[in-house]
């Protein structure tokens, strides 16, 4: 019980802080100006704000992966995204299994054979998840923790995962703020984006599609 009533706090705090962000949020100024007042610790403020961005996603990860471009550069702002987000992985993954994990493997077993592969696939399936855009990334953290799959796969699964959507994200929100200077560099951004991790998605619903029937 005493891991369960840390989890809740944790998580209680965690919103009550995401709360308290919101509205820096929305203006890369502003949290610009939020982020680099800290000074030489700037760095660990960054990654308790996306930590808490991967627990409760208020706004997209990629505004946030841009500002961190603008502030720390590319190859700095990049490491601080990756870290930040797994970590927030991390944490998703273990309120879910701390709290929820209990509750839900009864229910998951009475999937039969979407159970087998989930339970049997959750490497590939946490892997290719993370190359899909589309799919919220704290839903997939707490997916991975409700199942009965390892912490040190998941971490793997998700930082091989993550590397090249995170060095898309960063380019698409860098260029995203910097817009007006530069347009039709954000547009190759989206147009390569949605070819890369659109062929992704569209391997995940074949892979699906042929689990259901064979034959396709």
């Amino acid at each position: 019980m005493t891991k369960k009533y840390f989890s809740i706090v944790t998580f209680l705090v965690s919103l009550a802080f995401v709360i308290y962000l919101y509205p820096k949020l929305q203006n890369p100024s502003e949290l610009q100006a939020f982020v680099t007042q800290w000074g030489w610790i700037s760095s660990l403020v960054v990654l308790f704000i996306i930590t808490l961005l991967a627990l409760f996603p208020v706004v997209p990860f990629a505004l946030i992966a841009g500002v961190n471009t603008l502030i720390f550069g590319w190859f700095w702002g990049f490491l601080l995204s990756l870290a930040g987000s797994l970590i927030g992985s991390s944490v998703g993954f273990w309120l879910a299994r701390s709290l929820g994990q209990e509750w839900a493997q009864p229910k998951i077993e009475k999937l039969g054979k979407w159970a087998q592969l989930i339970e049997g696939n959750s490497f590939s399936i946490i892997l290719i998840s993370r190359l899909i855009p589309i799919l919220p990334s704290a839903a997939v953290n707490y997916a991975a923790g409700l199942s009965l799959m390892t912490y040190p796969s998941f971490l793997v699964a998700s930082l091989i995962g993550k590397i090249p959507m995170v060095i898309w994200e960063s380019w698409l929100g860098h260029d995203f703020w910097q817009l007006a200077e530069n347009p039709s560099r954000f547009l190759l951004a989206l147009l390569v984006g949605t070819l890369l991790f659109g062929s992704a998605s569209f391997y995940f619903y074949r892979s699906i599609k042929h689990y259901k029937d064979p034959s396709l």
